[in-house]
C-alpha cells in the first residue's frame, strides 16, 4: 500500500504520516528530506540542478538507511 499526503507548509503533513503509517505497520519516507538530502547531495558535490544526469547520480547515491531514522 502506498499513501501520498500533500498539502501545504507545516499543515501536519508529517504527523499524520507517521501516525498513518506507526496505525498500518507501512514503512515511512520522508519526501521532503529526500529532497533536501538530494540538494545538499548537488550543493556538496558542486552540481548544478540543471545537470540533470549528475543530479540523478546523486540522489541514487544517497544512502536511504539514514532515512529510517526518525529524527530526520
Amino acid at each position: 500500500m502506498i499513501i501520498a499526503i500533500d498539502g501545504p507548509l507545516a499543515s501536519g503533513k508529517g504527523t499524520l504520516a507517521r501516525a498513518l503509517a506507526a496505525h498500518y505497520g507501512l514503512p515511512h519516507l520522508d519526501t521532503g528530506a529526500l529532497y533536501r538530502a538530494t540538494a545538499l547531495q548537488l550543493i556538496n558535490k558542486n552540481i548544478e540542478p540543471s545537470n540533470e544526469s549528475e543530479a540523478i547520480k546523486a540522489a541514487n547515491a544517497l544512502d536511504l538507511s539514514l532515512f529510517e531514522n526518525p529524527e530526520l
